[in-house]
């Protein structure tokens, strides 16, 4: 399952079948708490529910899974690359920092794949500055890597102070923006795996690091946050920032992502909203939206002409297969428009299923499916209409030329006359002159 997700999120993030945020409304009937929020179908691009998508936010802890995205974009062997752990990498965090507890390891060496489950689950911040000094050379360098990437993926209102997420003004990025860098993410090496772990063991630990992401547990927190359709991805918490939380979710062949961030929080109430709000979204998304029938694959979409056919003379055209779109349960038939790119003929012969065009779906102004559309018989070639065609044709193009050939033709045949009559008036010439010369003697 977990490599099918990956497999989801790389072919969106690969090939871009983005489809931007639109003004569809797909129904959600309740309101979130957290202040920004995006919601994306895997399968399809599209954006189902968006709050504020695009207000720059603080991201907290879910910075590090750029924090991981450059590793891994640097580091090829998560197990062989040994990384030694220096006391002033980690000198100055915050006491109530989360952390994987390497300060009892001064001097150790951990493995990459270590220190990223280190960083991912109990979102440890001496992990993620180990990590940076190493990859970067120093944590500086690590960080203009970091918006060197953001800058590739298109994240255009993302900036970077640090590789761990704590507070910095200048450190923010968007929903939008943050659930780009996550699809980026799951196509790195082990990324759904680690971050999708509940608790591990690193080397010389003597108690297991967890996950903070409670929607994975059963027992944390008493599972009230438990959602047994979630995998991944990071949590995160600053008292500026709120908290938030990006994760993807499957149920029933269907894969979304969201991103909840700015959630309020508060020690006393001790409720986590970006968890609740996901969970609401997900079991909104998978109960109210699903892929609707627009057209079957038996329906006729266009009739058009065929040219040089032996029997027929039209020619009925059909999806290459059913053609289905994401919508809302209860969605309105009036908002579907369908946009079909075809020519009005084609030249026979033609085979069944060959295809003749393309349609695309459009709802509310939003595209949400395209399909080939296909011929639903063989139209077989008249040879006699087909040739007859080909000299009309060649004519049409070559009229110039065949009157120039018609016009030296009659002047050849005017030339060969007159040469012909100049020759007989001088054969009859010396015939006379003959006639006259034998009259004389």
């Amino acid at each position: 399952m977990k490599r099918i997700v990956c497999f989801l999120l790389a072919m969106i993030a690969v090939f871009a079948m983005t489809i931007s945020a639109s003004a569809v409304d797909y129904g959600c009937n309740f309101s979130t708490v957290s202040k920004a929020v995006y919601l994306e179908n895997l399968d399809t691009g599209a954006v189902v529910y968006e709050k504020s998508a695009d207000e720059k936010m603080y991201p907290a802890s879910t910075t590090k899974i750029m924090t991981y995205v450059v590793v891994a974009d640097n580091v090829a062997d998560f197990d062989g690359t040994m990384v030694t752990i220096n006391q002033s990498v980690i000198d100055g965090l915050d006491p109530e920092s989360t952390v994987m507890g390497l300060s009892d390891h001064i001097g150790e060496q951990y493995s990459i794949r270590e220190l990223l489950y280190g960083m991912m689950l109990p979102s440890g911040n001496d992990a993620a500055l180990v990590l940076a000094d190493y990859v970067g050379s120093g944590i500086a360098g690590f960080v203009e890597k970091m918006n060197a990437k953001a800058a590739e993926l298109g994240c255009t209102n993302t900036h970077f102070a640090n590789p761990h997420g704590l507070f910095d003004s200048q450190h923010y990025s968007t929903a939008r923006d943050m659930a780009t860098i996550a699809k980026y993410a799951a196509t790195t090496q082990s990324f759904m795996d680690i971050c999708n772990t509940e608790s591990y063991t690193p080397t010389r630990f003597t108690q297991p690091i967890t996950n903070t992401n409670y929607m994975l547990s059963k027992t944390e927190h008493g599972g009230q946050y438990y959602y047994p359709y979630v995998k991944g991805i990071k949590t995160g918490y600053l008292d500026e920032a709120g908290k938030c939380l990006v994760t993807t979710a499957e149920k029933d062949g269907y894969h979304y992502l969201c991103v909840a961030l700015g959630a309020d929080y508060s020690y006393e109430d001790d409720i986590n909203h970006a968890m609740l709000d996901s969970s609401s979204l997900y079991d909104w998304a998978f109960s109210n939206i699903a892929y609707q029938t627009v057209y079957s694959a038996s329906e006729v979409v266009k009739t058009i002409d065929v040219n040089f056919g032996k029997s027929d003379d039209k020619l009925s055209l059909v999806p290459s297969g059913e053609l289905t779109a994401l919508l809302p349960n209860n969605y309105d038939q009036s908002m579907i428009k369908v946009d079909l790119e075809c020519p009005d003929n084609v030249d026979a012969p033609v085979s069944q299923d060959q295809v003749i065009g393309k349609a695309t779906v459009y709802y509310d102004d939003m595209t949400v499916g395209t399909t080939d559309i296909v011929a639903n018989k063989a139209v077989e070639r008249d040879q006699m209409k087909y040739i007859m065609n080909q000299i009309k044709v060649w004519f049409q193009k070559n009229l110039v030329l065949v009157i120039i050939i018609a016009v030296v033709i009659i002047l050849l045949i005017i030339l060969l006359v007159a040469i012909s009559k100049a020759q007989k008036r001088k054969q009859r010439e010396r015939a006379r002159q003959r006639a006259r010369r034998r009259y004389r003697d």
